[in-house]
């Protein structure tokens, strides 16, 4: 019986080594910090994308990423970023979100203001922080600002035509 369960250990472990080693590249978490959003449209000017903030706390916020974790699979070509407003959130718990919403991402970023108002207004003057707020940024650069969780079908719609 001893050896069956030191065997069971064995093959859990190389099966947790395995899954942890999946990921193709490491995740690189940034500050988010003023001048974070315009830098990321920047980057990203020539391809569509999403930028999706969200709140370890925020009910919502995770049904909306585990929404865009599903898929994420069926539209590859649209790049996802997503920015964590608590600041300076532990690299476990945004690997913990990442997980359970099964996203798979080369980067994310945390805020890393003392005072999150500053990040805010530099995003957007009129937003106080209310979530979960999701920006999409079409081929053509066009900003659309979403406030609260979005509606799959509005979200599946969105994503078809950028990636048509």
């Amino acid at each position: 019986m001893h050896i069956y369960k030191w065997r069971l250990a064995l093959i859990l472990a190389i099966m947790l080594s395995a899954s942890l080693t999946a990921r193709a590249e490491p995740l690189t978490i940034q500050p988010f910090v003023k001048g974070s959003f315009a830098e990321i449209r920047t980057q990203l000017k020539d391809k569509p994308f999403v930028v999706i903030f969200w709140s370890e706390s925020c009910v919502y916020c995770m049904k909306e990423l585990a929404m865009f974790g599903r898929l994420q699979k069926q539209f590859p070509k649209i790049e996802l970023i997503i920015v964590a407003t608590d600041p300076f959130l532990e690299e476990t718990t945004v690997s913990d979100v990442l997980n359970r919403s099964q996203l798979e991402l080369k980067q994310t970023w945390v805020f890393a203001e003392q005072f999150p108002e500053i990040v805010y207004a530099d995003i957007n003057k009129r937003w106080r922080g209310e979530l979960p707020a999701t920006h999409f940024f079409n081929r053509e650069h066009q900003e659309t600002r979403h406030m609260g969780i979005i509606k799959e079908q509005e979200l599946i719609q969105w994503m078809t035509e950028q990636s048509t």
